[in-house]
């Protein structure tokens, strides 16, 4: 369930990965690394709020590796590359990337749930997961992730969208007795990361300390994973090849961010949006996603 170290993942740590659908904690990060990365996010966060408009709306996600050079250098950082290329093979996408922040006395949490139910890409099960890195401690006490552990291997649940604001800000929640399953805090330094099937129930608490929770999430997909449905989608070749052609090709954030830059970013955010929002639909016309009253 656990492995200390991240390079190569060795094969009783990838055995465990399969089996439970998570691994932590790995290695990722040293002390200057975190250092200076929680510096490049203090700064991206603040220059997109002064920006505003369309820079400030996407500030968190889901292409900063399109939007910020520093980023698009962590995802192919040589250790998280070893661990994807353990897990997918030598040929590896990037997906998402993603930037989290749980403020201090927050006062939501957010509902067990599966990343793929709005996901909605096809061989996800064997075939792709997520890296959550901490740049500051992840603990109970702030509001951590859990996971459920073995619950990726029950396919795509149904779940329970909220009526009132309250429940929507936790967000959908699975519709599943989760007494019957373990339970796992992903306790990390800062620094390290855990990963996640993207089928697992995973959710996370109310941060209850002084200081905010900082984290970025990669998503790493094998070539061959594909977009449900009729929508297009892009990802970023970090390894080997594609010899599918499901996704559109990106293009790494450059310094300058230039026109073109930008234009690649916003139609990459934009087409996401769209597949995302249309796979939300279809998914409540199957009853995949229902209301609180149901």
């Amino acid at each position: 369930m656990q492995a200390e170290n991240a390079a190569v993942l060795p094969d009783d740590a990838i055995r465990s990965f399969r089996e439970n659908g998570f691994l932590f904690p790995l290695e990722i990060l040293g002390e200057h690394e975190v250092a200076t990365l929680a510096d490049h996010v203090g700064h991206h966060l603040a220059d997109s709020r002064a920006e505003g408009d369309v820079q400030a709306a996407l500030a968190y996600g889901p292409k900063i590796h399109l939007l910020r050079p520093w980023a698009a250098e962590l995802v192919r950082h040589p250790r998280l590359i070893a661990v994807a290329t353990s897990l997918l093979g030598p040929d590896v996408l990037v997906w998402s990337s993603n930037i989290f922040v749980k403020e201090p006395g927050g006062e939501s949490d957010l509902a067990w749930h599966q990343d793929a139910l709005s996901y909605d890409l096809a061989g996800a099960m064997d075939r792709a997961f997520r890296v959550w890195l901490t740049l500051t401690p992840a603990t109970a006490e702030n509001g951590t992730m859990r996971f459920a552990c073995g619950t990726h291997r029950l396919g795509v649940l149904q779940h329970r969208r909220g009526a009132t604001e309250a429940e929507l800000m936790r967000g959908d929640e699975v519709c599943l007795d989760l007494d019957e399953f373990t339970k796992h805090d992903v306790v990390l330094r800062a620094g390290q990361c855990s990963l996640h099937n993207m089928l697992i129930v995973h959710g996370s608490g109310l941060n209850k300390t002084s200081d905010a929770r900082v984290s970025i999430a990669i998503d790493y997909l094998a070539p061959s994973v594909r977009p449900s449905g009729d929508n297009p989608d892009s990802a970023l070749l970090v390894s080997g090849r594609d010899r599918y052609g499901h996704f559109l090709p990106e293009h790494s954030a450059r310094p300058g961010f230039d026109e073109a830059s930008r234009a690649e970013f916003e139609r990459a955010v934009e087409i996401r949006f769209a597949r995302i929002g249309s796979a939300m639909r279809a998914g409540q016309a199957a009853g995949v996603i229902v209301s609180s009253g149901s």
